[in-house]
Formats: structure tokens, sequence, C-alpha cells
């Protein structure tokens, strides 16, 4: 009582929270910045010239872009701006700016010429996480998305994900097109490129975690299912054993195969194994189920020639 309610941060949070933290290379500063453009960034034209607007509710993320081209306004959400002033260049430099029948726009394709060094690549997976990116809480499932309004740049990214062997795949959700990672190895290798290496360790302690909590109770429901089974079995031997005494047929057995029954009867749930071993000298457990076999063949045989007579 009295307690206050810390709230806590996502998984998927937390992951960006660590990316932000990152000091980038030279070289992948550009990289990072063209995903964040192609994921939140709006081409606008002034009198000034081109500027590039950038619209996030992380602050973070805010302080990332700003930290990438110093320049930063924000109101109730946070709007990175990259003017007039250095926003021709940028665009020249990312080769994100086409000229098309409708004007000139934001290309919609992974700049790959950009992406040159293997470093640079992975930068631009960290930007375009960051950008609109979510992961799901791996003791919850294994999912991570990056979301567009664009199809044609959702396709490109996913092509490009590929191509860096992370099976990505794409689909359409409410008029956003999603590239998703469902399985968690290539998670976890995706989380490596990217630099979250705090989060790939948490993620890694709890899939190892449920990992062996379900070999448990694989092993546990395999045991069971193995003791059902045996129980069974046994069963329909004490019958067998029982319908031949009752009958009086219990001499006309093979001597092998009455020591076998009167080990059952006495031992009505023991393995087979053991079984074998509780005789004097011990037999092994292929030949006590051998003898069961027999046994059953028997009161079969027995069965249908009674049935024969009547």
């Amino acid at each position: 009582k009295g307690e206050i309610k810390r709230k806590t941060m996502s998984f998927s949070s937390e992951t960006k929270q660590e990316l932000c933290r990152i000091n980038d290379n030279p070289c992948c500063q550009m990289a990072e910045l063209a995903a964040f453009i192609h994921g939140i960034g709006t081409l606008r034209m002034g009198r000034g010239g081109q500027s590039v607007w950038m619209t996030t509710e992380v602050p973070a993320i805010a302080r990332r872009i700003f930290s990438l081209r110093k320049r930063l306004g924000k109101k109730n959400v946070y709007h990175v701006v990259l003017g007039p002033d250095c926003a021709p260049q940028i665009l020249e430099e990312t080769g994100l700016l086409r000229e098309s029948g409708e004007g000139v726009r934001i290309s919609r394709a992974v700049p790959l010429g950009l992406l040159r060094r293997s470093c640079c690549r992975h930068a631009y997976l960290r930007g375009a996480f960051l950008a609109t990116g979510t992961l799901s809480d791996p003791g919850k499932g294994y999912h991570l998305e990056i979301s567009s309004s664009s199809e044609d740049y959702a396709k490109s990214l996913n092509n490009f994900m590929n191509k860096l062997d992370l099976a990505a795949k794409m689909v359409l959700r409410r008029e956003r097109y999603v590239v998703y990672l469902k399985e968690s190895e290539t998670i976890v290798e995706l989380l490596n490129r990217m630099g979250a290496h705090k989060a790939l360790l948490a993620f890694e302690n709890i899939r190892i975690t449920k990992d062996v909590r379900n070999n448990v109770n694989r092993a546990a429901n395999c045991d069971s299912a193995n003791l059902d089974k045996t129980m069974n079995a046994a069963q329909k031997q004490i019958e067998a054993i029982r319908l031949i005494e009752e009958k009086g047929a219990f001499s006309r057995m093979p001597r092998s195969l009455r020591e076998i029954a009167e080990k059952r009867m006495d031992n009505p749930d023991m393995p087979l194994k053991e079984l074998g071993e509780a005789f004097d000298p011990p037999i092994s457990k292929s030949a006590v189920n051998h003898r069961l076999r027999k046994l059953m063949e028997f009161a079969a045989q027995w069965q249908i020639e009674q049935d024969e007579e009547k």
C-alpha cells in the first residue's frame, strides 16, 4: 500500500536506447542518416531551398539524429530538421534525391552505393530499426519488424536484408508495409550487426531459459507417454495371463513363458529392463520383450482355438 509503481521500459525501447548510445564511425554516419530519412523523413521545398523533416516521439532518437547533423526543433513531438544549409549536401552524399516527372523526391531504394563497407551496412540497419522498428519481448515471442508507408522502400529493404542472409519477409498490415524477422537466430544476428550487444545478451538469456524449459517439458511429456504406453502394455499382458489361468491353459505354455508370466504377475508395473534383471540369472530387455510377445501370441492363438471348438 502506498507504493509507487515504476513504469518499465519495453524490450524494444531498451534496445533503441542502447543503439542511440553507439558512437558511429565517420563513414557510417551518412548511412545511418540515410536510413532515418527513408524511415521518417519528408522532403520539403521552400524559399531557402530543400529541407528534410523527420518526426519522432522518442527523445533519444531525436538527439541521435541531432548529433549526426546538429539541428533540432521540438514541440510535443520532436521534429528534426535538416535545413537548406545542410539538406542538399546530405541528400547528394546519401544519393537519396531523385528527379522524376512528378518533380524532385526522395528515392525509395536502399542506397547500396553508400553501403559498400560492412560497418556502413550495419549502421543503415541500425537507423532503419531506430526509425520505425519494433522488437517483441523474447519472453513472449520472437518478432522484429521495420515498417514503412512505401511499398517500394519496404521491398528494397527486404531485398537488402536478404542479401545479408537475414531471412526477412514482407507483409501489408493496416496500410503499412512491414519487413519482419520471426526466427530467433536471425534476430540475434541483426542485433549483433546493429551493435545492440546488451540487448542481444538479454535476448539470448531469455531464449536459453525458454529452450531449457521447453526441453524439460518435452522430456517430461515423453516420459509420461512412455510410462502410459508401458502401463497399457503391462495391463494387456496381465489380462492375457489371467485368461490363460482361468481356462486352465497355463501348464500348456513352454517353461520360458510360464516364468515370464509369473514375473509379470508379481511385478505388474515393472519396466522390461528391470523385469529382466529380476531373473536369476538376469535376462536382457530384448529377451523379456520377446517372451512377452510370445506370451500374447499364445493367448491369442489359444483363444482362437477355444472359439473354434464352440
